[in-house]
């Protein structure tokens, strides 16, 4: 091989590896983008780059139902139910999106606001293991459990937040009983 043969070579894996780097960094940057940033409806609809498994895990979006009805195709239900918020999650966009909702991973999703009516609205579709694990504080965790008591699995309520939210409210009861008979002494 001639000198010049060997520095149009050098040069040709110095030119790929630039193009690889270029597109290793390009696919971060829009993963990242996709994951981690507020976008708006107009991103989300006018976004040929956006990485959607990453965007249906985004909860930094505020998700209208238009938008997400207008972006249903490319949404992925099973990331998206556990991680969206906004509009969707309201009772009317959980009725809205109903056939396309993985139910477990929506009982889990901190964003849906899990009231009773709620709760027996979709009696048959929560997943009712995970229920227990949501996180009742500042709630009226014992009107849901009375409630719900034939649902909710008993292995999966003993050492839950149910479970501790309960043992909480108890407590605190029983504290408001015991302060008020110390305060008619």
């Amino acid at each position: 091989m001639d000198e010049i043969q060997i520095k149009n070579n050098a040069q040709l894996r110095r030119v790929r590896m630039a193009a690889m780097l270029e597109q290793e960094i390009m696919h971060y940057a829009w993963k990242e983008l996709s994951r981690n940033r507020p976008l708006t409806a107009a991103m989300l609809e006018k976004g040929k780059g956006l990485i959607w498994d990453e965007v249906s895990q985004n909860t930094k979006i505020e998700w209208s139902i238009e938008t997400a009805q207008r972006c249903k195709e490319n949404i992925n239900w099973n990331l998206f139910s556990r991680n969206a918020r906004g509009e969707v999650t309201t009772p009317e966009g959980i009725e809205t999106f109903a056939d396309l909702w993985n139910w477990a991973e929506l009982t889990a999703n901190p964003n849906v606001e899990m009231t009773i009516e709620l709760a027996e609205k979709y009696v048959g579709r929560w997943d009712w293991a995970a229920m227990s694990w949501r996180d009742w504080e500042g709630r009226d965790a014992r009107e849901f459990y009375t409630h719900f008591i034939e649902r909710i699995p008993v292995a999966a309520f003993n050492g839950s937040k149910l479970h501790s939210a309960l043992r909480r409210q108890e407590v605190d009861r029983l504290w408001n009983i015991l302060a008020k008979e110390v305060e008619k002494e």
